[in-house]
């Protein structure tokens, strides 16, 4: 195998003597032509880097300019781009074919390491020599250019080394400007959500056109979600849980923040209700047995139906999660919609002022179950729960009216509480779901 400005010695035939109308025998003044040729096709290839984005304009001059079947591809060989190939898979077969000392992969490291072009012999002599040059894309290799020979133009194999070189050198660039162009049209599409998300002005006319930029459907109802992403895994680039949501929501719009997943997800016209819609996604997320997690808590505003109401919908979905953190319930799945009176409770600044109010009102009972055993509590919910209705309360809980009207009278004893009058009874209720939202109660 040769590489690039190292002698080729025998290793690869020469061309031969010239034929009849055929290409002239290198050397004198007919070489000085092929390296002008040579020359011109660099330099065109060189301006073509700052006029096109298009690998495959390059590799047709190559291969026009060569008569080399010409290719690249990735570094995981998937075809980017050829030209002069009757079967582009050939090729390939063909470098598996003369490199028989060494597995492919040998000689795409071997490139890659020396980052020069390396020329691999065919297995039959005077057969096509296989040049592989890397493309490089700032330090890394972005993937390989590969060129056979098809018919003699009379190059000698240092120049079709040369001009594979430089042509890859030139798809680097290329490759180069497209992931600087990507990154740039990814910066801007994140400020777009981000201005969505925290637009305050529902009536900036900027919200409309961000949400029209962004493909926001406006015939469709749109829900925000965030996702709550562990320390651990935050600000480590492309986020697995941007895979799970692209995988299950494909519609949606993300934005990858600092310990959060962002998605502006479209409802589906499917028959499910939208909180089921987004339990249903949040659930998949989080189902995924990472460990650690991908998701440790899933916030979900209420549904909008204007651009303008998706900052709205992402201040529930927040407000939503930091409910579920602050009630202990670290890994669930927090609905704005079911926050009921705790939207206001949770606004409560100390934690500790919810639990001295819930002892004051309802202390005296959790003596009383741990001495008889009875659920003054549980009784108590169920019947606030079914409108003050011993019959229905009683088949909540599996015994008889009777059952549950001594339970409330005794209540009542205890709590010094009178359930038949309005500012008791709406202390009892408040003092409940306190209860049950701090002590994950059902």
């Amino acid at each position: 195998m040769a590489t690039a400005g190292a002698p080729t010695g025998s290793t690869t035939p020469g061309p031969g003597p010239a034929r009849a109308g055929g290409p002239p025998e290198p050397g004198g003044l007919d070489e000085a032509v092929l390296l002008r040729r040579l020359v011109a096709m660099c330099s065109h290839l060189s301006a073509l880097a700052s006029q096109t984005t298009q690998l495959t304009q390059i590799v047709e001059v190559l291969a026009e300019s060569v008569g080399s079947g010409v290719a690249v591809v990735d570094r995981g060989l998937e075809m980017l781009a050829q030209a002069g190939l009757g079967e582009p898979a050939g090729l390939m077969r063909q470098l598996h074919d003369d490199a028989p000392q060494s597995t492919l992969r040998t000689v795409l490291a071997a490139v890659a390491r020396n980052r020069r072009a390396l020329a691999v012999p065919g297995s039959r002599r005077g057969g096509p020599v296989t040049v592989v040059a890397p493309v490089v894309v700032g330090e890394e290799i972005a993937g390989y250019m590969l060129t056979s020979s098809q018919h003699d133009l009379g190059f000698t194999e240092d120049m079709r080394l040369l001009a594979t070189e430089h042509a890859a050198m030139v798809c680097g660039i290329v490759l180069g400007r497209d992931l600087v162009v990507t990154a740039a049209a990814g910066r801007a599409r994140q400020e777009l959500v981000e201005g969505l998300l925290l637009s305050r002005d529902r009536s900036d006319p900027e919200v409309e056109r961000w949400a029209r930029h962004l493909g926001l459907d406006p015939t469709r109802e749109h829900y925000v979600m965030t996702f709550e992403i562990p320390r651990t895994r935050a600000g480590t680039g492309f986020s697995p849980v941007e895979v799970l949501l692209t995988r299950h929501a494909p519609e949606a719009i993300l934005a990858n923040r600092a310990d959060e997943m962002v998605a502006i997800v479209p409802l589906r016209r499917n028959g499910i209700s939208p909180a089921e819609q987004a339990r249903g996604l949040a659930r998949a997320c989080m189902a995924s047995g990472s460990t650690p997690p991908l998701v440790t808590g899933v916030g979900i505003g209420n549904p909008c139906s204007a651009a303008a109401d998706i900052a709205r919908s992402y201040a529930e979905a927040r407000r939503a999660l930091a409910a579920g953190r602050r009630l202990g319930q670290s890994g669930t799945i927090s609905a704005f919609a079911d926050l009921g009176i705790h939207r206001l409770l949770l606004r409560v600044p100390d934690v500790s002022d919810l639990r001295s109010f819930v002892d004051e009102v309802l202390g005296g009972l959790a003596a009383e179950e741990r001495s008889t055993g009875i659920d003054y509590l549980a009784t108590l919910a169920v019947y606030f729960r079914e409108n003050g209705s011993p019959g229905r309360a009683g088949q909540r809980l599996h015994v008889h009216p009777n059952t549950v009207s001594y339970r409330i009278r005794r209540i009542e004893e205890l709590t010094g509480l009178s359930l038949s009058v309005h500012r008791d009874r709406l202390m009892a209720e408040v003092a409940v779901e306190i209860l049950e939202g701090l002590e994950g109660r059902s």
